[in-house]
Order: structure tokens, then sequence, then C-alpha cells
């Protein structure tokens, strides 16, 4: 039972990543309006699944984050839109393809994968990712490129020690979804870490 609870969370954490993918897609024929609602109903639902402890959330509700989340990225990126449209874009999308990926793989390989094997294995993919934006994405400048994915390459390696502390002990039935979205959020708490510590770091 342990094997077949960790792929559901793998499973769960791909179709989260692929609601996102949608949504952003789905985003771009919005009205703007629309896309900036659902933006603030997004964040309002992370500070609560972020703050707000022993919450019992609708499984439906679960669900809308990451799909609320993909609308949020879009409108996160009308920001920084001058680093470039397709860059940009593709960095998004590729990034949730990735991600699915490594789930799939996951479902086949990363359970029996030693910790260090298994951030190998994401590094390389990253390494192909942005190999391949390199050479068939266009780009501004090489510095967008680089921090693009030294950003990418934390998310993911942040992502996957999540999951081999996951794998390493028992994920209950009911636990599925929630331990799915914690996996998902992984990037929140990226976000969240850096604050802190450069909150640290001025208050030295």
């Amino acid at each position: 039972m342990y094997g077949h609870h960790v792929s559901l969370v793998l499973k769960h954490f791909a179709l989260m990543w692929a609601l996102s993918a949608l949504s952003f897609i789905l985003a771009v024929f919005l009205p703007s309006s629309i896309v900036l609602v659902v933006s603030i109903i997004d964040i309002l639902f992370l500070l609560v699944v972020r703050f707000v402890r022993n919450l019992v959330i609708a499984e439906v509700f679960l669900y809308m984050i990451p799909f609320f989340t993909g609308m949020l990225f879009f409108w996160l990126a009308q920001f920084v839109i001058s680093i470039g449209t397709a860059f940009l874009y593709s960095i998004f999308i590729g990034t949730a393809i990735l991600f699915i990926f490594l789930a799939l793989l996951g479902l086949k390989m990363l359970l029996y994968m030693t910790d260090g094997a298994a951030y190998i294995a994401a590094s390389l993919l990253i390494l192909v990712f942005f190999v391949f934006i390199y050479f068939f994405i266009p780009y501004k400048s090489i510095i967008y490129l680089l921090l693009s994915c030294f950003l990418v390459l934390a998310l993911v390696l942040f992502t996957v020690h999540h999951f081999n502390l996951i794998r390493k002990h028992y994920v209950r039935e009911n636990e599925v979804i929630n331990t799915a979205l914690r996996l998902y959020l992984s990037f929140i708490n990226i976000l969240f870490f850096s604050l802190e510590f450069l909150t640290g770091y001025k208050r030295r």
C-alpha cells in the first residue's frame, strides 16, 4: 500500500500541473478583468492553505488551487513581459510539462532511485529543457536565460527533495490529495523561505 499511495500522490501532482498549464493557456483568451479576479481569489486560497493549520478542505477546492494558480502565473507574467513573450510563456509551459514528465517518470523509476539519483535525473531533464530553449526559443539576454534556469532548477530540486521525504513515510489514502498539493506548492515554500532568509539577513 505504501508504493500505491505514493504513486497516487504523483498522479495527482501531475494532474495539478496539467491543470495549471491548461488554465495558463486559457488565460490568454480571457478578459484581463476575469484573470485579475481569479488571481486575487487564488492568492487568498494560497494564504489560507499556507497559514491555516488543520483546515479540512473539500477535494474540489484543492484542485481549484492549481487551476487558478495557472491564471495567477499568467497575470504575474504581464509585469515582466518585456523579457519576451515567447520566452516567458515557454518557461512556464515547459516547467509544467517538466513536472508532469517527472511525475510520470516517478511512477516507474523514482520510487526505486536513491535520493542522489533522483536529483541527478531531475537536473539532467532541466539541462535538456534549457538547451532546447537556447536553440529554439528567442530570448533577449543570456542573463535572463541563466536566471530562469537557476529558478527552475531551485524549484525542481526543492520539489524532488519534498518527494524524497514523502516516499520515506507512509501516506494514508485520505492524505493523498493534500500531500500532492503540498508537493505542487513547493514554489510557495521557496518564496516564503527566500523572504524569511532576506528578512533575517537584513536584521543582522
